[in-house]
């Protein structure tokens, strides 16, 4: 054994064998059993035939006891002494064997073996044609694990169903774990898996038959060569990027190494010469120059990837090339631009829409009137550059993208000044008096072109481009000859909006054009209600289709909110609301995993205004929190109802001012919010309560509260107040001697829950309150109407109720003992944020509390939806 590490593989293989039969069950013999499996870590036929040497557990009862998919993989990878490689989401990748893995699915029964192989299929092809730059060899095999079953089987097999030149029309833009249904159902009635073994790991013979395939699929090193990697203008860079890892420092001269790669990439520029084991490349001018490369790199390499036959495909990639220096990739993906596998994403929508090959044709023209540095150009094809007009704002933008793509028309212009005055064909006779290029002129006056406008205009929070670079804010960005058009036509909230702006013009300029609008955005122009007028002038065309992601992929971005693509056919005029809009939604890896079904809102269905509101007549200090007067607040808010109750506050009316509704003992210091009487008190309690119950996602931020649209039960209504009483957004209290204004206020808590009667019997330790509690006083409105509402209640309200007597009884018991002081808690109707602050910060507030709350809410919540307070819909795969 002194010569175990010299010796060769084979040798070390027979070693093993001759091992087999020694005992090895001394303390000795463990020490040498343990440095050997660490010596057999490189080596898997070793490490599976020493096995049998060291007595370790069989594969069943390694494996029966997992609880999760996860110790499954585990429990698996460790008793085959597999490397765990887990990148973009595969389970276990090795380029032998595809790993896919299932706790306790019945493999036997064939749906599930076919939703499992329809799953380890989609990884197989990307890993074949690229997943974000993702560069590597399909496996071989796939096997699908369970801790009970398994099966294995050639990838090969399945090729018909995901290589592209055979695969038939499905959805591969779907996440691999909610696999297209069609492939499930064609893999279920595909022969080969019907007739496919599952192995049983309880059945000793089938376990050890398993085990000897996965040795037989890692010894074999089949090569799945039926049909390699193509590599084409959309996905060279990353193809670039590992060639350049490879072999990048054997070519370095004085040329860039990209010259090297195009050259490589296509038939018979390149020949390697084996007897000197190097490469000479037929450089583009003419010259032949000699490389020494590594063999076994360029030779694992090129069994990957499929050489380029197509020289006009080499020019495309070459063209690509010569933009993408480092400097300029840093631009291509910086702040605010939008991100490269969105835009591609774009670009396949938008062929699905006008043709895969629209540029060909010479009938179409695409128009980005807001280019930036050409970000989304970028993603379409070289050949469609010549037919497409590029102009952005700033005179660098325009100088950048004249280098970048020298084959469009590109210009500087500024969409939303220049030209304004030329809308009608007429005017086109005036040419000498238009910015825009004459060729442009003349191509929108050709009745027999179609028009594609590919746009992500500015918006929101991605406005901050212009910001940083002209150092002038959103509101003077707006201040355009667009904007003052569409304050003519009475179309003013909309007109402060940029993207609605660039909306207003496109729709002018193309009317009775044969049009598509591919447009960048967020959904405010179709979901919000202050853009009823918006889409009833202007924007009222035929949604095609389009997809949603989270605005955390623009780097940079702050806030977390969907930005849709959606297309538009500008020739056909319908109302959005005889249209059903679906929306894919996509991960960060622009998978797609559900799809949201959007509505338009109109301003008289929101839920802002769905309450009676009385006039407000009498001031009264204004609240910015529960113990905060608004003495600074320049646009004030101090006046309240004759029979005022509360405050609430009710900023905007979606998802992204859910934070901004709560219950206050004044009025909110802005005017956003109204005052609660005993007349709208239940529906601000269910105004209160359906905005803050539902979770607020990325998905949701731009979804807007409704009025209901079915009679509401007195259950669901007391629920709601219920709830609100005890929430902590129910930020009331009970404050003596506020001054404002030189007036001196007192402020009852109107929401206090329980009746003097009932409380004048508990345990109080504060002296002063305790004899407040013995006093004559009016019971507060809530108690009086949780008494009259008692009979209405469901079992989740009783809880919290009760709950909330016991936090009550607490806070009383112990009151002399908590921080009143802090708390300015003087009086016996103390709010609920006065009495469970003091309790948390004393460390009395029971834990329990927050779950029987929780409870109620996941009661409410789905009645929410169903009521029609929410009418967006989701549908997870």
């Amino acid at each position: 054994w002194l010569n175990w590490q010299s010796s060769g593989l084979q040798n070390r293989r027979l070693r093993v064998q001759v091992l087999l039969p020694l005992p090895l069950s001394s303390k000795n013999n463990n020490r040498i059993k343990n440095y050997l499996l660490n010596e057999f870590c490189g080596d898997f036929l070793c490490y599976n035939m020493f096995r049998k040497v060291t007595g370790m557990e069989n594969l069943y009862e390694t494996l029966k006891n997992a609880q999760t998919e996860e110790e499954v993989k585990i429990s698996f990878a460790k008793f085959f002494n597999l490397k765990p490689d887990t990148k973009n989401y595969i389970d276990l990748y090795t380029p032998q064997i595809l790993f896919e893995f299932k706790l306790d699915a019945n493999l036997k029964n064939l749906q599930i073996l076919a939703t499992c192989t329809a799953q380890a299929i989609y990884y197989i092809r990307r890993l074949k044609y690229g997943l974000n730059g993702e560069i590597r060899k399909p496996s071989d095999f796939i096997c699908v694990i369970t801790k009970n079953f398994a099966a294995i089987f050639p990838s090969d097999k399945f090729s018909g169903f995901y290589l592209k030149s055979k695969a038939k029309n499905y959805d591969w833009d779907l996440k691999p774990s909610s696999p297209c249904k069609n492939l499930v159902k064609d893999l279920a009635n595909f022969d080969f898996l019907k007739n496919l073994h599952v192995f049983d790991f309880s059945v000793a013979g089938d376990e050890k038959n398993f085990i000897e395939e996965i040795n037989n699929a890692f010894a074999a090193q089949i090569k799945l060569d039926i049909e390699r990697k193509e590599i084409n203008e959309n996905n060279f860079f990353p193809i670039f990027e590992y060639w350049q890892k490879l072999f990048g420092k054997y070519v370095e001269n004085g040329r860039k190494s990209s010259e090297y790669f195009i050259t490589d990439i296509e038939v018979g520029k390149t020949d390697v010469i084996n007897s000197r084991q190097c490469l000479h490349f037929r450089m583009n001018d003419g010259s032949i120059i000699e490389k020494f490369l590594p063999m076994k790199d360029y030779k694992y390499f090129w069994d990957i990837y499929e050489k380029i036959q197509d020289s006009r495909e080499v020019i495309s990639i070459r063209q690509k090339m010569d933009r993408m220096t480092e400097p300029k990739l840093r631009r291509f993906t910086g702040e605010f631009f939008t991100p490269i596998n969105f835009a591609r994403k774009a670009v396949e929508y938008l062929s699905r829409v006008v043709g895969e090959n629209w540029y060909k044709s010479g009938n179409f023209r695409l128009w980005d009137m807001c280019a930036g540095t050409g970000n989304l150009e970028f993603a379409l094809p070289a050949a469609a550059w010549k037919y497409c007009y590029i102009s952005t704002l700033l005179e660098d933008d325009a100088k950048y993208c004249q280098k970048i793509y020298p084959e469009a028309t590109v210009f500087q212009y500024d969409y939303l000044n220049d030209d304004v005055e030329f809308f009608t064909d007429s005017l086109f006779e005036k040419y000498s008096e238009r910015k825009m290029p004459k060729k442009l002129v003349e191509d929108l006056k050709n009745p027999d072109l179609k028009w594609i406008i590919f746009i992500n205009p500015p918006y929101a929070t991605a406005n901050n481009n212009l910001k940083d670079k002209i150092n002038i804010n959103k509101d003077s960005v707006s201040m355009t000859k667009i904007r003052d058009l569409m304050i003519k036509e009475k179309l003013k909230v909309s007109s402060q909006e940029l993207y609605a702006q660039f909306l207003y013009r496109i729709s002018r300029e193309f009317e009775n054009k044969t049009a598509w609008l591919g447009i960048f955005s967020t959904l405010k122009y179709i979901k919000s209600g202050q853009e009823e007028k918006f889409r009833e002038k202007i924007f009222s065309y035929k949604y095609e289709r389009g997809f949603v992601f989270n605005s955390k992929n623009f780097n940079g971005c702050v806030g977390i909110f969907p930005v849709g693509f959606l297309l538009w056919n500008l020739s056909e005029k319908i109302s959005l609301d005889n249209q059903k809009i679906s929306l894919d939604v996509y991960n960060e890896n622009t998978e797609k995993y559900a799809v949201k079904k959007i509505k338009s809102s109109y301003k008289k269905e929101l839920l802002n205004i769905w309450a009676i509101r009385s006039r407000n007549i009498k001031k009264f200090p204004p609240m910015v929190s529960a113990l905060s007067i608004g003495y600074k607040n320049k646009d004030r808010n101090d006046l309240i109802a004759e029979n005022f109750l509360s405050g609430l506050m009710v900023k905007g009316n979606d998802f992204l001012n859910q934070n901004y509704t709560a219950l206050l003992s004044g009025p909110y210091a802005s005017h956003a919010g109204f005052s609660v009487t005993p007349e709208n008190f239940e529906q601000s309690m269910i105004i209160h309560a359906v905005r803050r119950i539902p979770n607020a996602t990325w998905l949701n931020d731009r979804d807007q509260f409704m009025q209901p649209t079915k009679k509401l039960s007195r259950e669901f209504i007391s629920d709601c107040v219920i709830w609100s009483l005890f929430a902590n957004s129910n930020q009331t209290v009970s404050l003596r001697n506020v001054e404002y204004e030189g007036e001196i206020y007192r402020m009852k808590n109107n929401l206090f829950p329980f009746k003097l009667s009932e409380i004048s019997m508990w345990e109080c330790s504060h002296p002063d309150i305790k004899i407040q509690l013995a006093m004559p006083h009016d019971d507060r409105f809530a108690a009086e109407w949780i008494f009259d509402n008692k009979k209405d209640f469901s079992a989740e309200s009783l809880k919290v109720l009760n709950a909330g007597r016991k936090i009550y009884k607490i806070f009383y018991k112990n009151l002399i003992e908590l921080n009143f002081a802090k708390y300015k808690i003087f009086d016996r109707d103390a709010g609920w944020y006065q009495v469970r602050m003091s309790l948390k910060d004393a460390g009395l507030m029971p834990e329990d509390f927050g779950e029987i709350l929780k409870n109620l809410a996941k009661k409410i919540e789905p009645e929410i939806y169903r009521l029609g307070f929410l009418r967006d819909e989701v549908k997870y795969f």
